[in-house]
């Protein structure tokens, strides 16, 4: 399936696959299955394999707002971090 922007959700099919729905949520397929495994995806497939939703779920969960979860600093941030913690333990 062509990544493309999803403007009208109504146009959607009833049912939705992993590709459509990764389109949908501007994600990869991985790091869907990969929330799906790890139970912090939602909404959740109505069915196990293949991996599919139902258009409602989806309208539903885009609308319902998710408290914010937590992130751990990456790259420059994540380094920068350590260097100042290192720099504070020799202080001390």
């Amino acid at each position: 399936m062509k990544r493309s922007l999803v403007t009208d959700l109504a146009s959607l099919p009833v049912i939705l696959t992993l590709p459509e729905i990764a389109v949908v949520y501007r994600v990869s397929p991985l790091t869907i299955r990969r929330g799906l495994q790890q139970n912090t995806f939602r909404p959740l497939p109505f069915e196990k394999y293949p991996y599919r939703w139902l258009r409602d779920d989806v309208m539903r969960d885009l609308q319902t707002r998710h408290p914010k979860l937590k992130t751990r600093r990456h790259g420059f941030a994540a380094a920068k971090a350590k260097r100042q913690a290192a720099e504070e333990l020799v202080t001390k």
